[in-house]
């Protein structure tokens, strides 16, 4: 019994034949490229090595005419040519990797391939969001819900969507971001784009969060003024003696020639001199901005790209506002920047080096391209943030979308405002594939906000608490949630799942645990008051550190005090003589899961169906697995 129907996997089946259609795309253009990169190679030698031995047999025999060393010229100019045009390859071949890569991520994600949905460096930036809870839930990590529902290539949207998974949300700002996703739903097409070239940001260099460092910096001479005005000596020196030098060898007065050349030769040195202090500070500052330019091309067409979403919801169209306001326009800022960094790379191509090296020597170039560069910060410098944050946003937005759109059959939750609580109806694990997933119906209301899971080892009772919390969180993102209907509030969400002891600390166990609920408890008393947010606390075998007698007592003590301090409350236990207790059945809800055993080519074989059902568990199945592993 599953989650999803035929309708749902045939909507599913149609995402992932878009993702995989676009696969095939790539992967032709990988082989095309690839065949160009090895054809550009070979023309590279012929062309080096036969304008090399023109030039050097043109010089060795005069008398074959200087058309030989001039063809050679010829075919080193063409050689750097083609040795650019290699450059290029090279670089459309690691995007077009890169957003293969990204796209088979997306076939992945949709099949949960755990094991091929790798890291990315994106995700090192979740680890400051990680706490106790979302540990229990596997919120960050390996096989984890952040992984399996980010399309966040870059820092900023990895921290977006960390911060609004982590983080009570209102019912206002959920349903906002609800509205956003569907709005963006149903456009598969805009969203593919968007995150097709977002794909080329990935393991980039320069990152749009260096873009944004740089552009709120100081500016590079700022404690180094008097040095400004030196930066223009040796160019007037040397265009003054250049100037000079022409118009006095129109004339016979050698001693106004000599001078003119000197000016001209004490110029030239004055600026290599100054280069050689200045040059590496100023190529770093190139670099983190994006010296070969191709990280700032990727950035504003992701940027152009976004120009084109729809934003009728109010929430995107304040990204929209954002990124696009006729005082900071950002793709006419990035574009106006990218402008100055073609400049700025000449010293990295190999087609510009040598007039690279003339401009240095002759203009202080990169100082001239530094001014640029610090005359655009103090332009846009400013709104750099707002729209790196912006993106980050719609990456959010993006990468609920495309849940949306990859399970039709999933519900948005109806987020309503305190006294709502819990109801959901087919209610599953999203992480689980889809054979996997076993729904089942939770209805909680303000008479009965415990609910006591019991069961045997192994039949579903920790995930089902996991089910919640994870449906939780996903809410918050603005994606619709693993059910076939959820109504509830906004729910602040702590746990005891997975408690450890410490030896390097001197921490037992039950030690742990008590800290642990220390904790909880401690937050639903701040929670408590007027102001305070609704909690949901899943606990899972708490206090099974001690004895049965003290701990039916502490347990039914603790989950009395989270109750009566208004939270909703979903525990599990082994311990039948505490769920089967008549004050405990009088204030809480009592369900189980159950197991059976069959027959299979004369071997028991236990089976779970992983279905909730009402009242106490009737079996236990703690000794029948030790006669199955033969103890």
């Amino acid at each position: 019994m599953t989650l999803s129907n035929s309708a749902s996997s045939d909507s599913a089946m149609s995402a992932v034949d878009s993702y995989q259609s676009r696969i095939r795309e790539l992967e032709a253009e990988l082989e095309k490229d690839q065949s160009l990169s090895k054809m550009l190679v070979s023309i590279r030698v012929v062309t080096a090595l036969s304008g090399l031995a023109l030039i050097v047999f043109g010089i060795a025999e005069p008398s074959v005419g200087s058309w030989t060393w001039q063809l050679g010229i010829a075919m080193i100019v063409a050689f750097l040519g083609f040795a650019t045009w290699y450059e290029i390859i090279q670089w459309r071949l690691e995007q077009t990797k890169s957003h293969r890569f990204g796209f088979q991520r997306l076939v992945d994600r949709v099949h949960r391939q755990w094991d091929r949905l790798q890291k990315i460096a994106a995700e090192d930036e979740c680890k400051s969001f990680a706490t106790e809870w979302t540990k229990d839930l596997d919120i960050f990590g390996d096989r984890s819900l952040f992984r399996w529902c980010s399309l966040a290539m870059t820092t900023t949207g990895a921290r977006t969507i960390s911060r609004w998974i982590t983080s009570w949300a209102s019912t206002a700002t959920i349903l906002e971001r609800q509205e956003a996703v569907q709005e963006l739903q149903s456009h598969r097409e805009w969203r593919l784009r968007f995150f097709e070239v977002a794909c080329g940001l990935r393991d980039q260099r320069t990152s749009p969060e260096a873009i944004v460092s740089w552009a709120e910096s100081d500016d590079h001479f700022a404690k180094k003024r008097l040095l400004v005005p030196f930066t223009w000596f040796g160019p007037v020196l040397f265009w003054g003696g250049l100037i000079g030098l022409s118009i006095a060898l129109t004339g016979e007065n050698n001693v106004v020639q000599m001078l003119c050349l000197g000016c001209l030769l004490a110029g030239l040195a004055f600026n290599f001199l100054l280069s050689l202090f200045i040059i590496g500070p100023i190529h770093d500052l190139f670099h983190r901005i994006g010296a070969a330019n191709c990280e700032l091309q990727i950035l504003r067409t992701w940027i152009q790209t976004a120009r084109e979403m729809p934003h009728a919801s109010s929430f995107n169209s304040r990204i929209h506002h954002a990124l696009f306001d006729r005082e900071s326009d950002a793709d006419a800022a990035i574009g106006k920047l990218q402008g100055w960094m073609v400049l700025a790379g000449f010293q990295r191509s190999p087609l510009f080096f040598l007039p690279y090296l003339l401009l240095q020597f002759t203009t202080l170039w990169d100082i001239r391209i530094l001014s640029g560069l610090e005359k655009w910060k103090r332009m846009f410098g400013k709104h750099a943030r707002s729209w790196i944050d912006s993106l980050g946003m719609l990456d959010a937005i993006t990468s609920a979308s495309a849940i949306a759109d990859e399970h039709p059959t999933w519900a948005y939750p109806k987020i309503l405002d305190r006294g709502a609580l819990l109801s959901t109806d087919g209610m599953a694990h999203p992480l689980l594939k889809d054979k996997q997933r076993v729904p089942n119906n939770l209805a909680i209301d303000e008479e009965r906000r415990l609910l006591l899971v019991t069961g045997s080892n192994m039949a579903g009772k920790s995930t089902l608490l996991r089910s919640v919390g994870v449906n939780t969180v996903l809410a918050r993102l603005g994606s619709p949630v693993c059910a076939n209907s959820w109504v509830g509030e906004s729910f602040d969400i702590a746990s005891s799942i997975r408690v450890q002891d410490s030896l390097q600390d001197g921490v037992s166990f039950f030690m742990a645990e008590l800290k642990r609920l220390r904790s909880v408890v401690d937050q639903a008393i701040e929670e408590s008051k007027p102001d305070g947010k609704r909690m949901i606390i899943l606990l899972d075998e708490i206090l099974q550190g001690t004895n049965s007698r003290e701990r039916q007592i502490a347990v039914d003590s603790v989950l009395r005090r989270l109750v009566d301090l208004g939270c909703i409350v979903l525990a599990s236990t082994h311990d039948l003589e505490l769920a089967s207790h008549d004050k405990m059945q009088l204030h809480a809800q009592i369900v189980h899961f159950r197991e059976h055993f069959e027959m299979v080519d004369g071997k028991q074989i236990m089976r779970f169906d992983y279905i909730m059902r009402s009242g106490v568990t009737p079996t236990t199945n703690a000794l029948k697995l030790l006669e199955l592993v033969g103890l």
